[in-house]
C-alpha cells in the first residue's frame, strides 16, 4: 500500500496500524496546498456476500456521518473525508501529534490523586458530549487518548461504532442487525459481553483508567470478587476514602449501580480537588449552520464535499471549484475544467448556498441553464456541470454545531509552490440536437430546497447553442407583454437577466418605489410572472416589467428562469 494513490487524492506514506479490520496508515492529500497529512483508516470486509457488503455500506455512511458531527468537538479528530473503493471501506481523519496516554501509565508508575482527578475529569468531559449526541464509544482506554502536542490535552479516538463494521463484515448472515461485543479487556465491563453497552459502560472504562493510575497495575492484571464480580485493587495503594467511593461506584458490576451519566460523575469528582486545579465548565451551546453536500465522482469513486456557511477556505468568502490546487478549495481532475471555473458561496441574508460563475469562456451549466455570469440559488437536487464533470448538490440541511465552531479549513497554500497547470481541455463541440432550444419557461413552483430537483435538464454543453437559437431574446411569447420590437431589445440584452417571481409567503410580492420596504407600492406581482432583472442594493433587486415599469422587490423573491428543449417538429 506505500505510496498508492487512493480515491485520486490520499497518497499513503506509512503504516500507523495494522490487524484482522484492515490498516491506519498516514497519508497525504496530493490535491490540497503543501500536501497536508492525515490518518487514513481501511476497513476491509472479510465477506463478499452482497447482502452483508450492503448492510456494511449504510452502517458505514450512517457512522461516517455521526463522526463527522463529532469531531466538531476540539477534543475530537475531524472526519475528513469517507469514500469506498472496490468493495472496501476507508475513512479520513485529522492527523493529532502527540502520543498515546499509555506512555505515560507503564506498569509501576503511580499517578497522584490530584492527576488522577484532573485526567477522569477531562475525559468524562469529552463523554459528556459523546453521549449527548446518542453515541457510545464502547473503547475506552489510554491507547485510544492522545497527548496532543500543542496543548497537552486528551484527543479520543477510534470510536468503537467503527469496529462494528469491521466485525459485522465478518458474520455470514446480514438478516438482522447485529450487536458485537466490542471493547478491550480489563476495560470493558460486563453488559459488553451481552451486547448491551450503555453510557454508563464508557464511565466504567475511564474509572479503570483511573485505578490503573492509581496502582500501577493493568486492569487485566486485577482479581474481581467471585461473588460479586466487583474489582479489587483497594489493596494494592493508599487511597482517600472519597477518591475510593468515587471510582468504586464508576466501575461497579452492575451498570445500574454506576454514575448513570458523564456529568453525574464529573460533579462527584470536583469535589475532591482545589478548586484552582479544575478546569472551567465549558457551557455546551449551540448553533444552527446550513451544510451543503456536494457529490461526484472522481476516478471511478463517489467523492463527497460538505460545504458549511462559515466555510474556511483559500478565498474569502466562497469555496472555488477548479484544477489548480493553489487557488481552488475542491479540487477537480477533469481535463475540461477550467483551472478556476467556479465557487459556492453562501448568502447569508437570503439564507441560500450560490453558485457562482468564474470562467465565462467555459461557464457551468446548472440544472440545464448556462450560467455565462453572476450566481445561481442551489438547492437539494441541482445538477451542476462544469466542463464535462457533473456534480451534484444532494443534500443541504441545518445542523447544530458548537457556538464557536469553525468550519475546517480546506487548505492553506503557505507551503504551496507555484506548479503550472495543463491547459484546458475544450469540450465536444455542439450537436444539432443540442441546438434545438426554443422558449423559456418558468420553473416548477415549489419550496426552495426541492424546487431544482424537477427541473428540465439541457442535453450535455448544448446550451451554449441558447445564445445564437434565441438571439438575445428573453421571453419566448413577447405578445403576452404588449412591448415594441425597440423595448423588447432593451430589456432582452442576455438570457442571464431572466427572472420569476417565487414568493417566500404567500402568492403574491408588492413591487416598490424605492429599495425600501416601507416606500410606496407600485403593484403586486402574482407567482410565476416574469421580470428582468437590472441591479441589486442591499437585499433588493431592481427589476422591470414587460410594460416598462421600473420598481423593486426583495432579492430572495425571485429566481432565474429556465430553459426547456421543444420536440422535433414531425416528420413530414
Amino acid at each position: 500500500m506505500i505510496g498508492q494513490l487512493l480515491a485520486g487524492h490520499y497518497k499513503v506514506l506509512q503504516v500507523l496500524g495494522e490487524g484482522g479490520f484492515g490498516q491506519t496508515y498516514i497519508v497525504e492529500d496530493i490535491h490540497l496546498p503543501g500536501k497536508p497529512q492525515c490518518v487514513l483508516k481501511h476497513l476491509k470486509p472479510t465477506s463478499t456476500d452482497p447482502e452483508v457488503l450492503e448492510s456494511s455500506r449504510r452502517l458505514f455512511q450512517k457512522e461516517a456521518e455521526t463522526l463527522q458531527y463529532l469531531g466538531n468537538h476540539d477534543q475530537i479528530p475531524r472526519l475528513l473525508a469517507y469514500f469506498e473503493q472496490d468493495q472496501e471501506f476507508y475513512l479520513v481523519q485529522e492527523l493529532i501529534l502527540g502520543h498515546p496516554l499509555s506512555k505515560e501509565l507503564p506498569p509501576g508508575k503511580k499517578w497522584t490523586e490530584n492527576q488522577i482527578v484532573l485526567m477522569l475529569i477531562e475525559v468524562l468531559s469529552i463523554l459528556e458530549f459523546v453521549h449527548t449526541q446518542g453515541v457510545i464509544h464502547r473503547d475506552i482506554k489510554p491507547d485510544n487518548l492522545i497527548r496532543r502536542t500543542s496543548d497537552r490535552r486528551l484527543i479520543l479516538i477510534d470510536f468503537g461504532a467503527i469496529k462494528l463494521i469491521r466485525k459485522q463484515t465478518a458474520i455470514a448472515t446480514a438478516q438482522h442487525n447485529i450487536t458485537i461485543a466490542i471493547g478491550t479487556p480489563g476495560y470493558m465491563p460486563s453488559e459488553h459481553t451481552r451486547r448491551l453497552p450503555r453510557p454508563s459502560s464508557d464511565i466504567y472504562a475511564v474509572g479503570m483508567m483511573g485505578i490503573q493510575a492509581l496502582t500501577g497495575v493493568s486492569p487485566r492484571e486485577l482479581k474481581d470478587d467471585q461473588n460479586t464480580g466487583e474489582i479489587l485493587w483497594q489493596n494494592l495503594t493508599d487511597v482517600s476514602l472519597e477518591l475510593d467511593a468515587v471510582l468504586s461506584k464508576m466501575t461497579r458490576y452492575h451498570f445500574k449501580d454506576r454514575y448513570q451519566s458523564a456529568s453525574e460523575a464529573i460533579v462527584a469528582l470536583r469535589e475532591l480537588v482545589n478548586p484552582d486545579d479544575i478546569p472551567p465548565i465549558e457551557a455546551v451551546t449551540t448553533t444552527s449552520l446550513h451544510e451543503l453536500t456536494l457529490e461526484w465522482v472522481e476516478a471511478g469513486q463517489i467523492v463527497t464535499r460538505a460545504i458549511l456557511e462559515k466555510q474556511q477556505s483559500n478565498n474569502f468568502g466562497g469555496v472555488r471549484i477548479g484544477r489548480d490546487p493553489e487557488t481552488c478549495d475542491i479540487v477537480l481532475s477533469e481535463a475540461t475544467v477550467s483551472a478556476l471555473h467556479a465557487e459556492i458561496f453562501f448568502n447569508s441574508q437570503i439564507k441560500r448556498f450560490y453558485l457562482r460563475n468564474l470562467r465565462q469562456r467555459n461557464p457551468p451549466i446548472v440544472d440545464g441553464q448556462m450560467l455565462l455570469a453572476g450566481e445561481m440559488p442551489l438547492a437539494i437536487g441541482s445538477n451542476l456541470r462544469l466542463g464535462q464533470q457533473r456534480l451534484k448538490v444532494s443534500d443541504i440541511t441545518l445542523k447544530n454545531y458548537p457556538t464557536e465552531y469553525t468550519p475546517r479549513e480546506y487548505a492553506t497554500n503557505d507551503q504551496m509552490g507555484q506548479q503550472p497547470v495543463v491547459k484546458t481541455v475544450l469540450p465536444p463541440k455542439i450537436s444539432n440536437f443540442e441546438q434545438n432550444i426554443a422558449s423559456y419557461v418558468p420553473p416548477t413552483l415549489s419550496p426552495f430546497w426541492s424546487y431544482s430537483s424537477k427541473l428540465l435538464l439541457l442535453i450535455g454543453v448544448g446550451a451554449a447553442a441558447v445564445l445564437s437559437t434565441v438571439g438575445g431574446l428573453v421571453l419566448s411569447k413577447t405578445g403576452n407583454f404588449g412591448a415594441t420590437r425597440v423595448e423588447r431589445n432593451s430589456i432582452s440584452p442576455s438570457v442571464q437577466l431572466c427572472r420569476v417571481i417565487f414568493p417566500n409567503d404567500g402568492n403574491s410580492v408588492n413591487l416598490s418605489l424605492q429599495p425600501d420596504s416601507q416606500a410606496k407600492k407600485l403593484k403586486q406581482l402574482k407567482t410565476g410572472d416574469r421580470v428582468l432583472f437590472i441591479k441589486e442594493e442591499g437585499d433588493f433587486a431592481q427589476v422591470k416589467l414587460a410594460d416598462g415599469t421600473q420598481g423593486w422587490i426583495l432579492r430572495n423573491q425571485i429566481q432565474p428562469c429556465v430553459l426547456r428543449p421543444t420536440p422535433f417538429p414531425p416528420k413530414q
